[in-house]
């Protein structure tokens, strides 16, 4: 990659997230719609599936690091980004203690996913995620939040969750 690129880090990792196989996972969305049908938790998955999940993507912050200094060709940067999924899970069993089960199956599947490749199945878009920004540098840091049940028929209880991940991505400029 010859330059840095929110739309190919975005477009990577929503590709890599929705193809990885996570447990209960519906969609990935790059960009969040104004509207979401109720359907999409549950796209794809077998008739009676009880419980279903959705992630908006949001590269929140930004910052470029020269790393190498050079004369023509000009050096490299490296552009850090913070990558935000926010995590919606809802679940139709009767008991919220079954939801939060599914919830945390949800999640553990997705860290795994984000683990078992540091470059997002990528070739030169994506330097590194999930492994930090600096050596022993902090990452995949989960906020989970207390489910609420849902007004309607069907006694949903949804469950929210917010991952923040560190994306590098080197670019020769």
């Amino acid at each position: 990659m010859s330059t840095a690129s929110r739309v190919a880090v975005t477009s990577a990792i929503q590709n890599y997230l929705q193809n990885s196989g996570i447990t209960y996972l519906s969609n990935v969305y790059a960009y969040p719609a104004k509207f979401t049908p109720e359907g999409d938790f549950f796209d794809g998955e077998d008739p009676g599936t009880q419980s279903g999940a959705l992630i908006y993507m949001r590269l929140a912050n930004q910052h470029d690091v020269r790393v190498s200094l050079q004369g023509l060709p000009s050096g490299g940067k490296m552009t850090y980004y913070t990558l935000e999924l926010t995590c919606i899970f809802r679940s139709q069993k009767p008991k919220s203690e079954d939801a939060g089960l599914d919830n945390d199956t949800f999640l553990d599947s997705l860290l795994e996913a984000i683990r078992a490749s540091k470059t997002a199945g990528t070739t030169g878009v994506i330097w590194q995620w999930g492994e930090g920004s600096t050596r022993g540098g902090q990452d995949l840091d989960l906020e989970v939040f207390y489910p609420r049940p849902l007004a309607g028929a069907n006694a949903v209880t949804q469950t929210n969750s917010l991952l923040k991940i560190s994306v590098l991505q080197y670019a020769s400029a």
